[in-house]
């Protein structure tokens, strides 16, 4: 029997019918076979590697310190001569790296996560395919121990830096996502490729500005898009999710945002995801000012005008402290939380189990959504301490009492946080829980060290947050950084896998 010459190349020469799905077949996937992909024209994912065939000469640009490293890399993997290297990354790379959870939120979602129907339509686009093949390259590399894929990845980046530098004042509606991706792509990219050797150095600042480098870029193609564009080219998802992520690096740099990014209904953000936003963005700006009062605290005595200034900061604080308690309320009774104690835990702490008390929901999806919001009023609660901290040297009773509402707070949600991290990892399935009391849950421990990206990338930001947080009881802050150098390492991220040693202080 004979099948249609349509299909990838691994299932002509094993005379199987391919299913053709890109950009790797599925039927080559799940039987383990390496899929070389479809000949066929205008495919950027599995097109012939030209420097590899010779038909063109690879630049001789210089040479990234990843590239270097990987040279001296005494672990070479095997080389597949036969396979075109850069399909077999990008592959990897999108299997494992960008499937999106079933019933993610939107307001859990981020690039990733809308990537590939935009890639796929695009596939024309040497600015993309460079962006996804230096990252799938890079991850690759690290995963396989790939040496000619790292040396691959650092060409394909250098490359991708002189295309944006050649094209950048090409900017118009129709590539707004085109390069909203790259550069989200470059700055992961360089995350992938730090060297933890420089994390104590001088260097580090500077691999740290290299990142926010690409932050700074994609802000001011938002403020074009804002500015310029916006009135007839509506937000997409990508320009939503990107906006998204330049808060979270202002809120990691204690930056002000700028006024024309304030409004998220501007920016597709809509019903319940816009009431988070807009507490979002106060509690970013309002960290923004704590910063500058503590910088002229440390400068000069403290004024009636600074005395005033942080009380006002305070009554600010409250109101948003309330805000994210009533935005909390309004979630659907299917999202609700169970307590549950196991019944016979291992020792604790534990790799990922700190306590014997676990947090559940119905879906991982809901579980995201409740640490993103444990992780929010753990950091403004810590931020509403350090202004109580500037209002009076001798705080009064009223200035007490909240300070230790704040203590409580941080505590509970950093124990609620830590209590919910096994159940999003997918660390135990709970067996039966019909006959058993509220604190006693039978249980199934999964102790595989398999773990999917895509579980990982939504818990890495509550994680960066509560291992950074000095009001933190200090066992458990180097616990959540423990948490947080796995997933960094099993993402390839070694600047996540390294904020174990505290980056930012938040």
């Amino acid at each position: 029997m004979t099948f249609p010459s349509a299909g990838c190349q691994t299932c002509k020469l094993r005379r199987i019918k391919c299913d053709e799905t890109q950009p790797v077949c599925q039927r080559c996937m799940k039987s383990g076979r390496m899929c070389q992909g479809m000949r066929r024209p205008g495919s950027v994912v599995h097109s012939e590697n030209s420097y590899a065939s010779g038909n063109k000469k690879r630049p001789r640009g210089p040479r990234s310190t990843f590239a270097v490293e990987a040279m001296r890399s005494s672990k070479p993997a095997p080389q597949h001569g036969l396979v075109d290297l850069k399909a077999e990354a990008t592959g990897y790379y999108v299997h494992y790296y960008l499937q999106s959870l079933p019933n993610i939120l939107d307001i859990s979602k981020s690039v990733l996560d809308d990537f590939m129907p935009i890639w796929l339509s695009k596939a024309e686009n040497r600015m993309l395919d460079l962006a996804l093949s230096s990252m799938a390259l890079a991850v690759f590399s690290q995963a396989r121990q790939h040496t000619r894929a790292a040396l691959d990845a650092s060409t394909n980046y250098q490359q991708l830096l002189r295309t944006t530098r050649g094209t950048i004042c090409s900017l118009y509606e129709g590539n707004i996502d085109a390069w909203l991706l790259a550069i989200f792509f470059m700055s992961r990219y360089e995350q992938v490729v730090h060297l933890p050797r420089q994390r104590h150095s001088t260097a580090t600042s500077a691999v740290n500005l290299q990142t926010f480098s690409h932050h700074d870029g994609a802000l001011a193609i938002l403020k074009t898009w804002k500015e310029s564009l916006s009135h007839y080219h509506p937000p997409t998802s990508i320009i939503k999710h990107t906006r998204r992520g330049m808060i979270r690096s202002a809120l990691l740099r204690k930056l002000a945002l700028p006024d024309w990014i304030l409004d998220g209904a501007a920016f597709g953000e809509e019903g319940w995801e816009l009431e988070y936003d807009y507490l979002s963005v106060r509690i970013t700006n309002l960290r923004y000012q704590v910063s500058l009062l503590v910088k002229e605290a440390a400068t000069q005595d403290t004024s009636p005008e600074f005395t005033s200034a942080a009380r006002a900061l305070n009554n600010e604080a409250c109101e948003i402290d309330n805000g994210l308690k009533v935005w909390n309320s309004r979630f659907p009774h299917a999202w609700s939380t169970q307590r549950h104690t196991l019944s016979d835990p291992p020792p604790l702490p534990t790799t990922f189990f700190y306590s014997s008390t676990v947090l559940t929901c119905s879906s991982v999806a809901y579980t995201a959504v409740w640490s993103q919001y444990y992780a929010m009023r753990m950091l403004h609660n810590s931020t509403h301490l350090k202004i109580l901290g500037l209002c009076h040297p001798n705080p009064d009773a009223f200035d007490e009492t909240q300070r230790l509402e704040c203590v409580s707070c941080v505590e509970n949600m950093a124990n609620d946080l830590a209590s919910s991290i096994p159940f999003s990892l997918k660390k135990f399935e709970v067996v039966d829980n019909t006959n058993s009391s509220e604190d006693q849950t039978l249980v199934t421990m999964i102790t595989n060290d398999d773990l999917k990206p895509p579980l990982a990338s939504m818990t890495v930001w509550p994680l960066s947050i509560a291992s950074c947080l000095g009001d933190v009881k200090v066992e458990q802050r180097l616990w959540f950084r423990d948490i947080l150098s796995r997933l960094g390492r099993m993402l390839g991220d070694r600047v996540i896998e390294s904020e174990g040693d505290q980056w930012f202080e938040l």
